[in-house]
C-alpha cells in the first residue's frame, strides 16, 4: 500500500491536501470523500481543520481498488432501527488508515440506510482486539437518538476486564481526563489538559492471592462502568491508578507474562432506550477468557 504521512500546520484539511498535492481544491475535497486523506488513523472530512502534530495520511488512488473483504459477525439481535453484534477480538469497527477494509461496518453496511461516506450508523466503538457488544443504527433518526442516549449519557455500557494487582477499594470511581498523546498520535494520555473522563468499577473476584505473595501473580477481575466514551479510556483509566489490563500490549505492564495473546476486556452488557423501549443485551465471556480465568483459581 502506497501512502505518505505529513504533519498538520492548522489549517482545513482540504486546503491542505490541496497544497501539498498540487491539486484544486474541489479535487481535493474528492479525494477526501473517496476516503484517500486520514487524519491519526480515522477518514479525514474536508471541513475538519488540523491542529499541529497531527498525523495526515494519504493514500495512493490506485490503493482504492482493493478487494472488499466482509468479516463474519454474529448479529444477537435486529429489526429495522437497529443491529446489535457480539465482536469478536481481531476486527476494527469502522475503517481507517491501517484497515481498509474487513471491519463490521463492511458487514452490516448494506443494512443500513443512511446517506453518509463517514461512518454511517456507528454510535459508538470498540477497539481491535476488545470483544463483546456493539450496536449500530439502520437509520437516521435512530442514529441521532441513540447519539443523544449517549451524550445525556443515558447509555450504559458495561466491561469486564482483568487488570494486574490487587485492586482497592473494591469500589472507586476513575475521574481523571485524557487527551491524544503528544509523542504518539495513535496513543491515549492521563493529561490535566485532556477531555473529562469518568469511569466506575467494582471488585468480581480476586486471584491467585496466596501464590507466592508477589504483587506480579496478582489479579483482579472488575466489572466497569464507562460514564464518557473516550478513545481507550478503560485502557487508559486503569494503567493510570495503578492496575493495568492484563495482555495489553499499549498500556499494559512490560513484562506482562500472562500469555494472553489480547487485552482481557469484554463488553459484556449494553442497555439503552430507543422509541420509549428499554433494549438490554449481555454476552458471556468468551470461552477461551473463561478457560483462563479458571487456571488462575
Amino acid at each position: 500500500m502506497n501512502k505518505k504521512v505529513y504533519q498538520g500546520r492548522g489549517e482545513r484539511l482540504d486546503v491542505f491536501v490541496a497544497d501539498i498535492l498540487g491539486i484544486s481544491r474541489n479535487k481535493a475535497q474528492n479525494y477526501i470523500k473517496e476516503r484517500l486523506v486520514f487524519v491519526n488513523g480515522r477518514a479525514g472530512k474536508p471541513s475538519i481543520i488540523l491542529e499541529a502534530g497531527d498525523n495526515v495520511e494519504v493514500q495512493d488512488a490506485k490503493d482504492k481498488g482493493l478487494k472488499q473483504v466482509i468479516p463474519k459477525v454474529k448479529i444477537v439481535f435486529e429489526n429495522k432501527d437497529i443491529i446489535v453484534i457480539d465482536k469478536d477480538p481481531g476486527i476494527v469497527v469502522y475503517p481507517d488508515s491501517n484497515h481498509k477494509t474487513g471491519t463490521l461496518l463492511d458487514a452490516v453496511r448494506p443494512k443500513i440506510d443512511i446517506e453518509s461516506d463517514e461512518r454511517p450508523g456507528v454510535v459508538h466503538r470498540l477497539d481491535k482486539d476488545t470483544s463483546g457488544l456493539i450496536v449500530f443504527a439502520k437509520n437516521s433518526d435512530t442514529e441521532r437518538a441513540l447519539k443523544r442516549e449517549i451524550k445525556s449519557r443515558k447509555f450504559e455500557k458495561i466491561y469486564l476486564a482483568l487488570v494486574w494487582g490487587h485492586v482497592e477499594p473494591e469500589n472507586g470511581k476513575i475521574e481523571i481526563p485524557i487527551r491524544r498523546s503528544e509523542k504518539d498520535r495513535k496513543k491515549m494520555e492521563a493529561s490535566d489538559t485532556g477531555k473529562d473522563a469518568f469511569t466506575e468499577y467494582e471488585v468480581v473476584h480476586y486471584y491467585n492471592q496466596s501464590d507466592t505473595g508477589c504483587r506480579i501473580s496478582q489479579m483482579t477481575l472488575l466489572k466497569v462502568k464507562i460514564i464518557t466514551g473516550r478513545t481507550h479510556q478503560i485502557r487508559v483509566h486503569l494503567a493510570a491508578i495503578g492496575y493495568p489490563v492484563v495482555g495489553d500490549k499499549t498500556y499494559g505492564r512490560r513484562d506482562d507474562r500472562s500469555g494472553l495473546a489480547r487485552q482481557f476486556l469484554h463488553a459484556s452488557d449494553l442497555s439503552f432506550k430507543l422509541n420509549g423501549k428499554m433494549y438490554s443485551f449481555h454476552s458471556d465471556l468468551p470461552k477461551y477468557l473463561r478457560i483462563f480465568l479458571e487456571k488462575q483459581e
